[in-house]
Parts: C-alpha cells; sequence; structure tokens
C-alpha cells in the first residue's frame, strides 16, 4: 500500500464532515458538489487506477457513515464510476482541462444513475424527480474538479515526487 493512501483518511474524514455539515447550508445554484468524489476522481487520474478507487472506497465509506443508506452503497457506486471514468481516460490524451471536466461529469452521472438503481433493488424509496437534477450536478463537479485537480496535482508533485529514470 502506498503512503498517499493513508492521507486519504483524515482528507476525506474532514471533506465528509464538511460536506454533510457545511456546503448545505451554503448551496451552489441550489447543489451540493460531492467534493470526496472530486478528490478520490482527480487523485485517480493524477496517480494510478489503483489509488483512484482506494480513495473512492475510502471516501465512499465514510460519507456513508453520515448517511442513512445502506453503508457501502456509496463506496461500491464511486468506486465503479470512478473506475469506468479512470479506464476511460485512459484512451484520452493527457490534459489538465478538458479530461478532467469530462471525466468528472461522465463519472457522476454514472455514479448517480448507479446509486439510485441500487438504492431501489434494496428497497429502499426514491424519487424519480431527483433525475432533473443529475445533468446540473454533473456540469457542476465538471467545473468544480478543476481546481481540485489543479490543487492535488501541486499536492501530488510537492509531496510524491517521481523518479527520474535514466
Amino acid at each position: 500500500m502506498r503512503t498517499s493512501v493513508y492521507a486519504a483518511i483524515p482528507l476525506m474524514t474532514v471533506l465528509a464532515v464538511l460536506e454533510t455539515a457545511v456546503l448545505p447550508r451554503f448551496p451552489i445554484l441550489g447543489l451540493v458538489p460531492q467534493l470526496p468524489f472530486l478528490v478520490a476522481l482527480s487523485w485517480g487520474l493524477l496517480r494510478d487506477f489503483e489509488e483512484g478507487i482506494t480513495w473512492a472506497f475510502v471516501g465512499g465509506l465514510i460519507l456513508d457513515l453520515f448517511s442513512i443508506g445502506p453503508t457501502g452503497l456509496t463506496a461500491l457506486a464511486w468506486m465503479i464510476a470512478i473506475a469506468l471514468a479512470l479506464l476511460i481516460a485512459q484512451s484520452f490524451p493527457t490534459s489538465r482541462v478538458i479530461l478532467p471536466a469530462l471525466d468528472a461529469g461522465f463519472a457522476t452521472l454514472v455514479y448517480l444513475a448507479l446509486y439510485f438503481l441500487l438504492l431501489r433493488l434494496f428497497g429502499y424509496q426514491t424519487s424519480l424527480e431527483i433525475t432533473t437534477a443529475l445533468p446540473p450536478l454533473a456540469i457542476l463537479h465538471a467545473l468544480l474538479i478543476l481546481p481540485i485537480y489543479w490543487f492535488m496535482y501541486t499536492v501530488d508533485k510537492k509531496f510524491w515526487p517521481r523518479r527520474v529514470q535514466i
């Protein structure tokens, strides 16, 4: 296990508390962004597939502790959505603007669709009116991932520099 995974636990805990306690009081256009999800996706784009999935699992599990849904469902949906987004991102050239934005929008749609489907399968009541918020939330995540991605890029370069091989 890489050392950056140990940084995921406290960071995702702080972001989950921020998302559940603070951000609902200050919505952006009536929507609450999911910061742990965007951080996990950013980290997966910066590092590799394995770390992105691990960060998604940690963040989803911690966020599930604050929700009334089944424990582990958010983590499962995040892992699948981020895995698909990272697999698709590998087939495109690296970009620090377009690729993170497209991946965030795509992964948000996949995550929320999968999450609502799994909630239905487990017998939880969901409303189809929520689906009207999916496209605006995907666009919001596509815009918000850019500063998060660039910040995580700076942190990655500062604390975990790559070795140069000759």
